[in-house]
């Protein structure tokens, strides 16, 4: 019986049995012990050997049935119960064991598609556009750049490897009608040479709203790249040497250049700034202004301290360094677009005139 009525568990708890009864059964279970033979209890290894084999047998029907329907799926389910109920165990007592395996659900995550729209580049300058698909969710807006971004050299991401002077990842448009859809362009000036028909890999890391906010939110988490080879789209780099005449005005003092690499994309100078006292130098700013001196007589501000004054660059750096006893600066700056070098005569830095010659 499954259930009890509550009246006969009553009477079953008030019906009291005689003391003969209980005389009686002892006698009986005493006969039993002295004229039988107690069986010979199985091994436990015995047990734990056919749960073994009935782990071998859950095994091999996992992999027959992992291709058929969920129906078939069920089946195996049955089974598997079925057996673990022969050996009177139920499922946590199955886990303990190690019988049960968990299926656990992949959770479905959001990602992006990135590919390479266009790219152009010189030798130290790189400008890549590329067309992002973020899931339905994501409506691409100014604010939404990404977290970590930039270039190394090489087919894969390798942080030993990656190119220093990444400058920007701008949203330039979203596709009418797909908000989710967008092109960005990402930029880099770096020092170093990329040589041509090298392989260079652009790397993004989660893509966030708002990164540089109070309350920046990661909107798609994850790390994608883009891999391409290096070619020239634009060409025409010159550099000049300074000489005893190529000096600034520099912090109440003078600056002198020691040399100027101009290029379609940007412009590198070396100058030496070791006039100027190493305690001024740090707490001054230390902005200049450059100018570009076209042949049709023209000039092109490529630099100015002034916030209001219009530019050609994109973005500008000045890092300091120490050589042989002397202090130099490192200016480095990114044209907006490209220019035509052969255009240019020569480069205004301050006050000084710099002309240029042939390339080197």
């Amino acid at each position: 019986m499954r259930k009890f009525d509550k009246k006969v568990k009553k009477l079953s708890k008030e019906f009291q049995i005689p003391e003969a009864y209980h005389e009686r059964v002892d006698e009986i279970l005493q006969t039993i012990q002295e004229d039988s033979v107690s069986a010979p209890q199985k091994k436990p290894f015995v047990k734990v050997t056919i749960v073994m084999a009935v782990l071998c047998l859950l095994i091999i029907g996992r992999l027959c049935f992992s291709d058929i329907e969920v129906a078939q799926a069920s089946f195996f389910e049955n089974f598997k119960q079925t057996v673990l109920d022969f050996f009177g165990m139920n499922k946590e007592e199955s886990q303990e064991m190690g019988v049960e395996s968990e299926k656990k659900e992949a959770i479905s995550k959001p990602d992006l598609m990135i590919e390479l729209q266009e790219q152009i580049m010189d030798s130290q300058n790189i400008y890549v556009v590329v067309k992002i698909t973020a899931p339905p969710e994501v409506e691409f807006k100014k604010k939404i750049t990404f977290d970590y971004f930039g270039f190394c050299e090489g087919s894969n991401y390798n942080v030993s490897n990656v190119l220093p002077g990444a400058r920007d990842c701008t949203l330039l448009e979203v596709l009418k009608g797909r908000k989710n859809v967008a092109t960005y362009v990402v930029n880099i000036s770096t020092a170093r040479q990329i040589e041509e028909g090298k392989e260079v890999t652009v790397f993004f890391n989660n893509l966030v709203d708002d990164p540089y906010g109070d309350n920046p939110q990661i909107l798609v988490e994850g790390m994608w790249s883009v891999s391409f080879t290096s070619s020239y789209t634009v060409s025409g780099d010159i550099t000049v040497k300074g000489t005893e005449d190529s000096r600034y005005s520099f912090l109440d003092t003078t600056a002198a250049i020691k040399k100027i690499k101009l290029l379609p994309l940007g412009l590198t100078m070396i100058s030496d700034v070791s006039n100027v006292p190493i305690d001024k130098l740090h707490i001054s700013d230390t902005r200049i202004t450059v100018r570009l001196k076209m042949i049709d007589g023209s000039e092109i501000v490529v630099d100015s301290p002034d916030p209001d004054k219009e530019t050609f660059t994109s973005g500008s750096s000045i890092t300091e360094y120490e050589k042989k006893g002397k202090v130099f600066h490192k200016y480095v700056s990114q044209f907006k677009k490209a220019i035509n070098t052969s255009q240019v005569v020569g480069i205004y830095i301050e006050d000084c005139y710099v002309p240029l010659k042939n390339p080197e």
